[in-house]
């Protein structure tokens, strides 16, 4: 009988902790991530401050949830290059310079084949760059000079 009891109480905090981790892995992103507005949106964003936070970005998942965006911040003004190497998805990227106003748009790019994985760059300095989904900044009008702002 104690050596059932022992089992039982060992698969229960096997399923919770399988339970509990999965939560971790699936959960939405919570509303205290930080937040932008640009072009009248709020969008959530993924912070990309690292150099491995920066090579990475979005390469390897399989999707972006609506109003959600990748930010990545530099610590200068430059002319960041950005490619579509091991992206799942396509994407419109959106540069912006220390004011926060757009200077440089690419949009619907589509993820590299092994024929062709071109750099986009913009041709001004920039200090921020957001990924967000294909057709956002058509459908929100975002044109050069939009800004935007931190929410929180």
């Amino acid at each position: 009988m104690r050596k059932r009891t022992i089992i039982c109480a060992v698969l229960a905090l096997v399923l919770v902790s399988t339970l509990s981790a999965a939560y971790l892995l699936l959960r939405p992103v919570s509303r205290n991530a930080p937040q932008i507005r640009v072009a009248g949106v709020t969008l959530m964003v993924e912070i990309a401050n690292t150099p491995t936070e920066q090579t990475k970005g979005l390469s390897g998942r399989d999707n972006l949830p609506q109003d959600h965006g990748m930010l990545f911040v530099f610590d200068h003004e430059d002319l960041w290059g950005f490619w579509m190497i091991e992206m799942k998805f396509p994407l419109d990227i959106i540069w912006f310079n220390s004011d926060k106003q757009a200077v440089y748009i690419k949009q619907n790019l589509p993820p590299c084949t092994p024929q062709a994985c071109p750099v986009f760059e913009p041709p001004v300095k920039a200090l921020y760059v957001l990924e967000v989904n294909a057709g956002f900044a058509q459908a929100h009008n975002v044109t050069l000079c939009t800004t935007f702002t931190f929410l929180n």
